[in-house]
């Protein structure tokens, strides 16, 4: 699984029209041009610049920079690191996994120890702080007309601890709860989301959209061009639906991390409560820790400390409710948003026709979908999983990857199951197939951890810098 690279300053510029090829930063050499193709040639280029292969694939003419740019490097590789005189690095390195119209160019390791150091506040910490010192105030708004759910990777109605949470309190104040998802151009660009995701999630956004109007729930959806935009988006229409409460489930990547800090401090000066809530992760990031009380870099006693952790707290893995029926208001007052049509793939996000029913067909959508896939997987193959699952050719795996990914089902909801399937009330005990796959599904825990402790690891940095 790849942690998705993000931003640690604001976006500028648009989205451009093709990703920059370099080499990778933590390497600080200048971009190559050449006319080779082949990763070992590039290999032998970086190694050997006077081998025949490559003499022939230079254009001495053409490529006199490239050339004083391989005498650099090869300087570089026998010098030893001085200190760093700035802080995102050299400004002539082009980016490798990022977008350098959205991101700066390079990091380098004295920020990156800063960041381990606490000198520079983590994107969670900041959030963390940010709810703890307004929870007073945000406790003290009365409930409006309506209560806010903002979809992002949670698309369920089952299990959703955000939700539930709105829709609970919107049914103690007689509230109509309004649900909304914002689709963004730039985000997908700036995360290199695939076309085939994109096509995914908008074709979840349809049946979410049924499922919510069965209890009379709108679900909101409008293409934002401009993300920086996203959050005054957010509260205008919060304002003109009079609601006093949004509730969202936290993300852990530093984009979004830093977005619900803003959030939640733009929404108090509206007067507006922004709760976010742990729902993708079954123990939160910060709650394990090493005896010297550190992020563990290693699975294997992470996911000891996980077991422990939740086999001590089984409330964990308990199901939130999904909402319940909307009062008739919700219909009277907002018909136009039952109306709403959901958004079309940005164009270049687009699947072809062909592609688009070929998906479909490979990946049918919604937690109705995932809950049947999972049922199959527990009632057949989970028993044989840890024997069989490096099989290829066999049908031994859950194939839940992109539900997960997606939030059509929560890792909470297929853990409990397994467990539960077991016989057991620990994580790790019963069944050896179902130990082994949960500890599968455990790994999406221990990547949120590691992205939330070490927060420059998107940047091709290296969580332990020596």
């Amino acid at each position: 699984m790849s942690l998705k690279r993000k931003q640690f300053l604001d976006p500028v510029g648009s989205p451009p029209a093709k990703i920059q090829a370099s080499p990778r930063a933590k390497f600080k050499q200048p971009a190559i041009k050449t006319e080779i193709e082949s990763p070992q040639k590039i290999l032998d280029l970086l190694q050997d610049r006077s081998s025949p292969s490559i003499k022939k694939s230079i254009k001495t003419e053409e490529n006199k920079d490239d050339v004083k740019a391989l005498n650099k490097t090869r300087e570089l590789q026998l010098k030893p690191e001085g200190p760093p005189e700035e802080e995102y690095g050299d400004p002539d390195v082009e980016p490798v996994f990022w977008l350098k119209d959205y991101y700066p160019k390079e990091m380098k390791n004295s920020r990156c120890k800063d960041y381990i150091d606490g000198k520079i506040p983590k994107p969670i910490t900041e959030l963390r702080r940010m709810l703890e010192s307004t929870a007073s105030q945000r406790q003290a708004i009365p409930v409006g007309d309506a209560v806010v759910h903002y979809f992002k990777r949670d698309l369920r109605t089952i299990d959703n601890r955000a939700l539930s949470a709105a829709a609970k309190l919107a049914a103690s104040k007689g509230a109509v709860l309004i649900c909304m998802f914002l689709v963004s151009p730039q985000d997908y660009q700036a995360h290199f989301t695939s076309a085939a995701r994109v096509d995914f999630d908008l074709r979840c956004l349809a049946v979410l959209r049924e499922t919510l109007a069965e209890k009379d729930i709108p679900l909101y959806t409008e293409t934002i061009h401009d993300r920086k935009q996203a959050i005054p988006h957010i509260l205008n229409l919060c304002q003109k639906w009079n609601a006093k409460h949004l509730f969202c489930n936290m993300e852990y990547e530093v984009d979004e991390l830093r977005r619900e800090t803003k959030l939640i401090k733009a929404g108090l000066e509206r007067g507006i409560a922004i709760e976010v809530l742990h729902d993708d992760v079954i123990v939160p990031p910060g709650i394990l820790s090493t005896g010297q009380g550190k992020q563990y870099s290693v699975y294997s006693p992470w996911f000891r400390a996980w077991c422990v952790r939740v086999n001590s707290h089984p409330e964990l893995l308990d199901e939130s409710p999904a909402p319940p029926l909307n009062p008739p208001q919700a219909r009277q007052n907002h018909a136009e948003l039952f109306d709403m049509e959901i958004p079309k793939a940005p164009e270049n996000k687009a699947l072809s026709a062909e592609d688009k029913a070929r998906f479909e067909k490979l990946w049918p959508v919604g937690e109705r979908e995932a809950l049947a896939r999972l049922d199959t997987f527990l009632e057949g193959r989970v028993s044989k999983y840890k024997d069989a699952r490096n099989f290829p050719a066999q049908e031994t795996t859950a194939k839940l990857s992109v539900h997960f990914s997606a939030g059509t089902l929560a890792a909470r909801t297929a853990v409990r199951k397994a467990r539960d399937l077991s016989g057991t009330t620990k994580v790790d005990a019963g069944n050896e197939g179902i130990k082994g796959w949960i500890s599968e599904v455990a790994w999406r825990d221990f990547y949120k951890h590691v992205m939330a402790w070490w927060p420059f690891v998107w940047y091709e940095c290296p969580c332990c810098l020596e």
